[in-house]
């Protein structure tokens, strides 16, 4: 498989994310485009307040007054805020965190091996089509090899399955230190990664399919359909520095197919093993090729600050 054609299928394989090309996802306080929202909440919310008052006074001797008062008064509000979808178990609201991992690769061309890995908060954001989502930089490498960057996640309320779902991710490639590639992708429906909060260990499973076009500026576009299921397995002991928790269990079944410009198809038919800790988020992930039993992705939680287990 070729080094372009691995690119196309990395960040789907491994849930990597990345580099974002402005290389700071926007702020709530650089919301220019924002109204002055008097509000308690962080929002930028829309206003129409409308205050008509029509005072008619027709005076004379026998003190006839007629007062008209017409208040007409319309508070629009729509709450989209990224704090709405806070998840213990994931990790996702706590600023700052930050946690720290060993870590496994196995990215055929590209290389690999034993290496290390951080995820950490960089607070609320923006998505390329402004919605606020939550932004998390990803960062992992091993001999040199490995991504930098950020994933989008938005809470997803629409659809009447609320939970964290996944929107867009940009990312940086490295491969023998050296910086090969920078891929971006929005993710049409977005999809959903983990299960609301109260829905931990009752959601049961849930199928997903979606598709994206990976935007490289030296590598061109490259189509990508992705197909999967989330199963729950039930809560596992997992010991992190000598102490043990109860970690909830998903499992990650995929297919992702991604075609690259003069290179052809890749497909990935993968198994992706994830456990969460309340309060701390991501502990352990095993994910593997099932065509050939290869890993992919080990990655071990060693370190994490701003974070306590519940």
């Amino acid at each position: 498989m070729s080094v372009l054609r691995y690119i196309g299928v990395l960040c789907f394989a491994t849930a990597c994310t990345g580099q974002s090309y402005s290389n700071k996802p926007p702020s709530f306080a650089d919301d220019s485009a924002g109204d002055a929202d008097t509000d308690s909440d962080s929002d930028s919310d829309s206003d129409s307040d409308s205050d008509s008052d029509t005072d008619t006074d027709s005076d004379s001797d026998s003190d006839s007054d007629t007062d008209s008062d017409s208040d007409s008064d319309s508070d629009s509000d729509s709450d989209t805020d990224a704090d709405l979808c806070e998840n213990s178990w994931y990790g996702i609201h706590y600023a700052p965190y930050h946690r720290d991992y060993d870590v496994e690769l196995n990215l055929l061309s590209l290389g690999g091996g034993s290496g290390t890995a951080y995820q950490e908060d960089y607070g609320t954001g923006f998505d390329s089509a402004l919605n606020k989502v939550w932004v998390t930089i990803d960062q992992a490498e091993a001999g040199g090899t490995g991504w930098d960057g950020e994933e989008y996640i938005a809470c997803e309320n629409s659809r009447g399955d609320e939970g964290l779902y996944m929107v867009q991710w940009d990312m940086l490639i490295k491969q023998n230190g050296n910086d090969v590639s920078t891929p971006f992708a929005e993710i049409s429906p977005p999809r959903k990664i983990f299960p609301a909060e109260y829905e931990v260990g009752g959601a049961g499973s849930w199928n997903y399919s979606d598709s994206s076009t990976i935007t490289d500026p030296s590598l061109g576009d490259m189509p990508a359909t992705s197909e999967g299921t989330y199963s729950e397995d039930g809560f596992e002991d997992v010991k992190i520095d000598g102490t043990t928790y109860s970690a909830y269990k998903l499992t990650h079944t995929y297919t992702h197919v991604v075609t690259v410009p003069m290179s052809g198809e890749t497909t990935i038919n993968g198994q992706q093993e994830l456990w969460y800790v309340n309060g701390l988020g991501l502990v352990k992930e095993r994910n593997v090729n099932i065509d050939d039993g290869s890993t992919i992705l080990n990655r071990d939680l060693t370190n994490y600050t701003g974070l306590t287990p519940i």
